[in-house]
């Protein structure tokens, strides 16, 4: 988890969140988002996403998101000039990527994962399509099923492994279930967090299915 100075809210933050005790006395993150209040060292990184209209609007992560301005939605046909998490990625994400992460952003596409062949791929514009490597699920939708992440579990992963800890946090803070994703996954967030190039993303991804490792379920 991050390493950072002995204050409340950055070192232990991480932490916290990995033991479900991130709202001990203070109410849910989703209770204190929907009354307007902020949480969490969020928008130092610009989110996005391309929203096709195909979830649930209900449970939606991405649209939750971006109702609470924490991610700005994008037309199709539009230029993204960040890193895209995309199906269309012919790499994985990985801390190569985090200066451009940085100066531009992260954006997804909001889909859903049953209709995978309606998405308009060819009108999603960027040069950094990239993708995330195996990692299983703790939304309330798919909880369990690997590979199918939600919004919010999509943009925490990549900035994770980019090195970015504290916004990672910052987006599942907003998610009463978003503790669990980084329980569940932790061992393997914090491999992926180690390489220095998609090659060893992957590399670390096939030895840890190599050996047959199951995640952490809480």
């Amino acid at each position: 988890m991050p390493r950072h100075h002995q204050q409340r809210g950055k070192t232990s933050l991480g932490q916290a969140w990995a033991h479900g005790e991130y709202a001990a006395g203070k109410g849910s993150a989703e209770d204190s988002h929907s009354s307007g209040q902020e949480a969490g060292p969020s928008g130092r990184i610009p989110l996005a996403m391309w929203d096709l209209g195909q979830c649930d609007k209900k449970r939606c992560t991405g649209t939750r998101l971006v109702r609470q301005g924490a991610v700005r939605e994008l037309r199709l046909g539009v230029h993204f000039p960040g890193v895209i998490l995309s199906p269309s990625g012919t790499c994985s994400v990985s801390k190569q990527d985090e200066e451009l992460l940085r100066a531009r952003g992260l954006a997804v596409v909001d889909c859903s994962w049953n209709r995978l062949e309606d998405v308009p791929f060819g009108r999603i514009k960027g040069t950094a399509p990239r993708l995330l490597p195996f990692l299983v699920a703790a939304n309330p939708v798919n909880y369990g099923k690997a590979c199918k992440l939600s919004c919010a579990e999509a943009f925490a992963a990549a900035l994770f492994i980019c090195g970015l800890k504290e916004e990672s946090v910052a987006v599942l803070s907003r998610f009463k279930w978003g503790h669990s994703f980084l329980s569940t996954n932790a061992e393997l967030l914090d491999c992926y967090s180690r390489c220095e190039t998609a090659a060893e993303v992957i590399d670390a991804q096939n030895e840890w299915l190599r050996r047959g490792c199951t995640p952490s379920f809480p």
